[in-house]
């Protein structure tokens, strides 16, 4: 659901990573980033703008692997620090919810190489996303989940891309009126035949 005509939502928070690793780089260690902010404006009743980042990353690196292909451009010393790289997205709500169909949206974006690669930790890429949104309220509980694709470059070549299957499904239920228990699933998937270009590899990422 889009945040409704001239509003804007603001959220902050903080990562924090264990063992986060960066194969382009070689890089991996504990990260923490703070604050990550996010930034949604209604531009109509069925329509939003967004802007995510943060202001600062900083890695504790514990290990380097010395044959990764960027392994060479990045830092010396025990630890690295960058901003995230931003992105830009626009929501559409397609459908509204009703008692018997989710509502549906869909979502565009496009990450920005704005941060620098030299910190091994970012990619200095930009990537573009396209993604189907659908949301369910159950009783008590909330779903959500999205399917889209991701073009997403190679950071040791320009010229090359890799396609990826993204998804994400969350749930949210309400314990109290003030508290609510909640988890998500998301990631991507390589399309790729043979082994993934560094940087575009599948992942995924479980939270509660």
């Amino acid at each position: 659901e889009p945040v409704g005509a001239g509003r804007i939502l603001i959220e902050t928070g903080v990562d924090v990573a264990h063992d986060q690793q960066y194969p382009v780089s070689g890089l991996k260690g504990n990260l923490l980033r703070f604050p990550t902010i996010g930034l949604s404006f209604g531009i109509s009743s069925i329509a939003e703008f967004q802007i995510d980042g943060d202001f600062f990353g900083r890695l504790n690196i514990s290990q380097r692997n010395p044959l990764a292909p960027m392994a060479l451009s990045v830092p010396a010393g025990d630890s690295s620090h960058s901003v995230d790289d931003a992105v830009i997205a626009t929501k559409i709500r397609l459908l509204s919810e009703t008692q018997g169909r989710p509502a549906i949206g869909i979502r565009f974006a496009t990450k920005l190489p704005n941060a620098s690669n030299a910190s091994g930790m970012d990619l200095n890429t930009t990537d573009f996303f396209i993604s189907i949104l659908g949301a369910k309220t159950v009783q008590s509980v909330r779903l959500v989940g999205n399917i889209g694709v991701g073009v997403l470059g190679d950071p040791t070549d320009g010229a090359r891309q890799n396609d990826d299957l993204t998804y994400g499904a969350s749930f949210a239920r309400a314990v109290t009126q003030q508290v609510e228990m909640v988890g998500e699933l998301n990631g991507r998937v390589s399309t790729r035949s043979g082994t993934a270009f560094p940087g575009t590899e599948s992942r995924g990422l479980l939270k509660l």
